[in-house]
């Protein structure tokens, strides 16, 4: 079985049609969206129709609920008027975790946040991640970080990002995992790769440039450009970015 990955899609719909395009080619059996199927990017309606559309399971990410609550800062009606009252009750439905049982091992899925009452490396000391793995998980696998990493833990555990479809840290390409492993607790190999896909960045700069009223425009394009993050903390509900 070959599962995609994939999370913090974030309203780039360039980006996220190279993904479509790429998996499509790999013939993948299923794609399983780990949240952030909107926010920061012009397109978050086109952005959720896809997910919505071809992924087999959806969590709910930080985004997601921040919109759909209504959580965040004034000037985010601009992705309220966007997504329309459907789609955002849509987005606050969508369940925090995914289980499953693939290749002897039990595995954890989640976004991130809002799960991870703040957001965790995969680099930080193991004793600090622990938590993730509790009661019996052996593999832990979100987003939200927007970059991807692996690592091996005591006790035969794995815990991975998955990096961003749309709003990549470090390395500004679209990046998700291809999982490859046998449904169940029967004891198989479990492969993780991780692909990094270039796509029409020139195309992803425009679409902001032409999208009046767009919150933070400057910070995504310096992200999705350059990889550096550029985004200033939303200010709370009713407040002024």
């Amino acid at each position: 079985m070959r599962i995609a990955l994939v999370a913090d899609l974030h309203g780039n719909l360039p980006a996220t049609e190279a993904v479509d395009a790429d998996i499509r080619r790999r013939g993948v059996d299923t794609v399983w969206c780990l949240g952030d199927l909107v926010g920061k990017g012009p397109s978050s309606a086109e952005t959720f129709d896809w997910a919505m559309a071809n992924c087999a399971v959806i969590l709910r990410g930080n985004w997601d609920e921040g919109i759909a609550l209504r959580q965040f800062a004034a000037n985010d009606q601009y992705y309220y008027a966007q997504l329309g009252e459907k789609r955002m009750r849509q987005l606050g439905e969508l369940p925090l975790e995914h289980h499953a049982w693939l290749s002897g091992r039990h595995v954890r899925l989640i976004h991130g946040r809002p799960v991870m009452e703040t957001l965790q490396s995969t680099w930080e000391p193991e004793k600090a991640l622990d938590w993730l793995f509790e009661p019996d998980f052996d593999v832990v696998g979100y987003g939200d970080i927007h970059h991807a990493g692996l690592r091996t833990l005591n006790g035969n555990r794995i815990l991975f990002s998955l990096g961003s479809v749309g709003d990549s840290i470090r390395v500004p390409m679209a990046q998700y995992i291809i999982l490859t492993c046998k449904e169940g607790k029967q004891k198989a190999g479990f492969d993780l790769q991780f692909i990094y896909l270039t796509y029409d960045v020139d195309r992803a700069v425009r679409d902001a440039e032409q999208s009046p009223g767009m919150p933070q425009r400057q910070a995504y394009i310096q992200e999705v450009t350059t990889g550096v993050y550029g985004r200033v903390p939303p200010a709370s509900k009713g407040g002024a970015v």
